[in-house]
């Protein structure tokens, strides 16, 4: 099978990537809106040494201002432009760096079990940056509790699709790139959840922000679109910029909605 990339359709402008260079994640389209919870609270604490005090809510967050070193990885990686998971065979986007087969299984087996659930299943990428390096992913925990708040309420989701992954390259601090699998029955545009991606993300510090990508979604209902959606989102398992953790701390997970 051929490993050039699908056309433009369903959303998607497949061409498009997130950085100037090749091979990075793409870009989204995130709503300009940024609305904050009104009782977070945020103070930075800078002292000599490499580490810092970032309080939030009220809690106290440990987070490392230098870069962290890679940990060795056990993950497989993989070159081939097809990937077949669960007897079918998915178009993916290996250019390069190849992907880890571990995070392009889980992510496909929750869209699988969505489009079995669902009629056309909403797929959504985004991501989310940071200015403040941290040792682990509880920012992530906080993130993920108050969208699926947010979006339980507005939409009456009973079941969220998701998986994330951590990755930090030139920059000193961690970046997060998201894909959301949603009932679309339910949903018109991305436009509203965006915005309320930006509200659980973003703090009046400036320290968090939502980059903006053109046409970040799908409404999957057919073949094609299927195969489209898979390649835009396999990118997210690429090795390049993950590792750069502590050894317990996960670079991703993925929700876990259970088959019918």
């Amino acid at each position: 099978m051929s490993n050039s990339s699908p056309k433009e359709e369903g959303g998607f402008d497949i061409a498009v990537l997130t950085h100037k260079r090749e091979g990075e994640a793409l870009t989204v389209e995130a709503s300009p809106l940024s609305e904050i919870e009104n009782n977070e609270r945020l103070f930075l604490i800078s002292n000599a040494d490499s580490n810092q005090s970032l309080l939030v809510n009220g809690s106290e967050m440990e987070v490392v201002s230098k870069k962290a070193k890679r940990t060795i990885n056990r993950k497989r990686i993989f070159k081939d432009d097809t990937f077949t998971r669960n007897g079918k065979t998915y178009n993916v986007n290996s250019a390069k760096s190849g992907l880890y087969v571990e995070i392009l299984s889980a992510m496909i087996d929750q869209f699988e079990i969505a489009v079995i659930k669902w009629k056309r299943v909403f797929v959504l990428r985004f991501d989310l940056h940071t200015h403040i390096n941290t040792k682990d992913n509880k920012i992530m925990t906080g993130f993920r509790k108050r969208l699926v708040q947010k979006l339980k309420r507005e939409y009456g989701f009973k079941e969220i699709g998701y998986c994330w992954v951590r990755e930090q390259e030139r920059a000193k601090a961690q970046h997060y790139h998201w894909v959301l699998f949603l009932d679309g029955d339910l949903i018109r545009h991305s436009k509203r959840i965006n915005e309320m991606v930006k509200q659980a993300w973003e703090n009046p510090t400036g320290n968090n922000h939502v980059p903006v990508i053109k046409r970040p979604f799908y409404f999957v209902d057919s073949e094609q679109l299927t195969q489209e959606a898979i390649y835009r989102v396999s990118y997210l398992a690429k090795p390049r910029g993950k590792g750069y953790r502590d050894k317990q701390v996960k670079d991703y997970q993925c929700s876990r909605v259970k088959p019918l």
